[in-house]
């Protein structure tokens, strides 16, 4: 598992998904009502994998950003992901459901993170 650095990566709309670059130079998308949820002060984390690389990433949203803070093999990070204590949130979509979980608080979701990087 490979802790990524605290930079914000940018993203770009892409109809209703948001591109975000990643460290593999491939592109990850992910639904924009995660962006309009940062901004109601509702912040989450998600999994996401590289079709290109094969790499598997954990990523939180922000105040206008998403932040990728780690990545390793697919099994890895659902692990990680899974063990993470907060509930459930789904997104519906036309084609597909986005599964994801809602941190009680920017600071908690920010806690939890150190805490992780320090094990």
């Amino acid at each position: 598992m490979k802790v990524i650095a605290k930079s914000v990566t940018q993203s770009t709309f892409a109809k209703e998904l948001i591109a975000l670059p990643t460290p593999c130079n491939d592109v990850v998308y992910y639904p924009a009502k995660l962006a309009d949820l940062a901004t109601e002060e509702i912040y989450t984390v998600f999994q996401t994998l590289s079709q290109k690389s094969g790499l598997a990433y954990l990523v939180v949203t922000q105040p206008r950003a998403a932040k990728i803070v780690l990545a390793g093999s697919k099994d890895l990070i659902n692990e990680v992901y899974q063990v993470i204590p907060w509930s459930h949130y789904k997104i519906a979509g036309e084609d597909n459901k986005f599964d994801c979980k809602e941190a009680p608080s920017l600071q908690s979701l920010e806690d939890y993170f150190i805490h992780l990087k320090e094990q």
